[in-house]
């Protein structure tokens, strides 16, 4: 199986986030993974590696069941779902987080952030990059403000060489993403022209 590289992580004064990090996802998911912020390599083309960072509140069998208890307890609720697929990933259960982030889905399906950690588990856990953009795409299309979907769709569209396809989405981010947005600027980095080093 290929190792992704690390080429971002965010790291959030609240803890790091299931994925990601906007507000989206708040309270206890705050704490349990993290994917980018802010870009150490944009020039490079790797997806990067999504580090599962302050995971305390979910690993572990009693934590797990106490967030699947909830999610059961709490049908209705987003984030009880997003909990329990947080805490079902955090224990190496991919598939059960999967099917947890799809609950939250159809709770409220305009917010990009359970798409996004659906793409996260096909990248991380599945090796599969091209359903990751499946999903990454799909968190912009139902949560176009979730500026982490767009920063995912843009970096595998480099990472497959598709600059036309990246440099597109960087141009719709821009138009939907509030100026001044941290990720619109990895988004210009990610699609600028690399120049080579003598």
């Amino acid at each position: 199986m290929k190792t992704w590289h690390s080429v971002t992580v965010a790291v959030l004064s609240a803890g790091l986030v299931a994925g990601c990090g906007q507000s989206q996802a708040s309270g206890h998911a705050k704490a349990a993974k993290s994917t980018q912020a802010t870009s150490q390599s944009a020039s490079s083309a790797s997806p990067t590696r999504v580090f599962r960072l302050g995971t305390a509140p979910y690993r572990g069998q009693k934590n797990l069941q106490k967030y699947e208890t909830e999610a059961k307890v709490h049908s209705g609720s987003y984030q009880a779902q997003i909990y329990a697929g947080t805490a079902a990933s955090v224990n190496n259960q991919p598939s059960l987080a999967i099917q947890y982030w799809k609950k939250a889905i159809q709770v409220d399906p305009h917010k990009g952030n359970a798409y996004e950690y659906i793409g996260n588990i096909y990248l991380e856990d599945y090796n599969n990059p091209q359903e990751a953009l499946v999903w990454y795409k799909k968190a912009i299309t139902y949560g176009p403000s979730y500026n982490f979907g767009w920063y995912r769709v843009v970096q595998l569209e480099v990472h497959f060489g598709h600059m036309t396809a990246a440099k597109k989405y960087a141009a719709e981010a821009a138009k939907v993403l509030p100026a001044g947005n941290k990720i619109l600027k990895d988004l210009e980095k990610f699609v600028a022209p690399k120049t080579p080093k003598s």
